[in-house]
């Protein structure tokens, strides 16, 4: 019996085992791997699968004062996309101005001077009949004539190249002077006659391509040497990257960006094509189609004063909702509805306006 013991300790202790095991195996029943799992509450499966909140837009640093970045971010936050009561249909408009504003420079002139330089306005009678009797037309035609047909080498050595340059060039600013910009600014469209409309982009944006490689600088034009009263002519155009950075935001945001100036309508769309705008959100002078070609009448309004919020009023149906503006030919477009309105300095008349009517005023990019 002695030796049968511990044999029967054993099987003890293995009843033991299985009867642990069995009351475990009773708590946890096996899983069944064909029973659907429970959907987890609402809450939950909304955190984890909503996507994450756009970060707010951040104008590039450094060149805003605080409450010109603080309007501008908060225009884009309140009224572009994701804010409430966003519509894609009928989006909020911000119209900028162009030259000396979003540019350093005046494309209009720029691409005038090259015309002028190269002596490739398409002359004919027609268009010396543009160029007005009283601001250097005689001159400046007898002085063309002496010299046109001459190998384009030899201009330079030309006296009477120098004194069609300087007479030309002239015509502009001392119209500018006499009669007003208005005038002279539509003057530089209608010197465009002649030209097809996409031969006169090409030209403009070959023009700019080269006064973006120049540094800014004042050119002196001289009928002579030794000349008393030579014509100071600026050169060079810059692309703003704060400016350039505004639009991109301001598109990214679902914003409807317009760029409206007094520039020659084909000028104009060579050089908004470097901050992305569409072609059909600029407006500038536009000349009147003459068959293929373009003709020496300007299309109304001129995007100029009055103008310009005429131009968007008819082009939009109403105000905009952001302007900027560059000088006081800008306050009308300024004084035109309510919304985010931001004058930039160096005109007198429009930072006094902007000081008494509560505007955002920011220094100059272009200066």
């Amino acid at each position: 019996m002695n030796r049968e013991y511990p044999g029967f300790v054993r099987f003890i202790l293995l009843l033991a085992v299985i009867s642990i095991l069995a009351v475990d195996a009773a708590a946890k029943p096996p899983k069944n791997f064909r029973r659907r799992p429970k959907p987890a509450p609402a809450d939950a499966v909304e955190t984890s699968t909503a996507p994450a909140k756009a970060a707010p837009a951040r104008l590039l640093a450094g060149r805003w004062t605080p409450e010109a970045r603080a309007a501008l971010e908060g225009f884009i936050a309140a009224r572009g996309k994701g804010a409430p009561g966003y519509d894609a249909a009928k989006p909020p408009v911000a119209v900028l101005p162009w030259s000396d504003a979003l540019v350093s420079g005046d494309p209009a002139e720029l691409v005038f001077l090259r015309l002028v330089s190269r002596a490739e306005l398409r002359f004919d009678d027609a268009l010396w009949e543009i160029v007005p009797i009283a601001y250097g037309r005689q001159p400046a035609r007898a002085a063309y004539e002496q010299f046109v047909r001459l190998s384009s080498v030899t201009w330079g050595a030309q006296p009477a190249y120098h004194q069609y340059r300087k007479a030309l060039l002239g015509s502009y600013l001392d119209l500018c002077r006499g009669v007003g910009r208005k005038e002279c600014r539509s003057y530089l469209a209608r010197l465009w006659s002649g030209y097809k409309e996409s031969d006169a982009e090409d030209y403009a944006r070959a023009a700019l391509a080269e006064e973006k490689s120049r540094p800014a600088a004042v050119e002196l034009v001289a009928a002579e040497e030794g000349d008393p009263a030579p014509l100071k002519i600026r050169r060079g155009m810059r692309l703003l990257p704060h400016m350039r950075d505004l639009v991109a935001k301001l598109r990214a945001a679902g914003v409807d960006v317009w760029v409206v100036d007094d520039v020659p309508q084909q000028t104009l769309l060579a050089a908004a094509a470097d901050y992305g705008v569409d072609p059909s959100r600029v407006a500038g002078i536009a000349n009147a189609p003459d068959g293929a070609r373009l003709s020496a009448a300007v299309l109304k309004p001129i995007p100029l004063r009055g103008g310009k919020a005429e131009v968007v009023r008819k082009a939009v149906g109403r105000a905009a909702d952001l302007v900027i503006g560059r000088d006081a030919a800008d306050l009308e477009l300024l004084s035109d509805g309510e919304g985010v309105r931001i004058a930039l300095t160096g005109d007198p008349a429009l930072e006094k306006a902007a000081a008494e009517r509560g505007w955002v005023v920011q220094p100059s990019l272009a200066r």
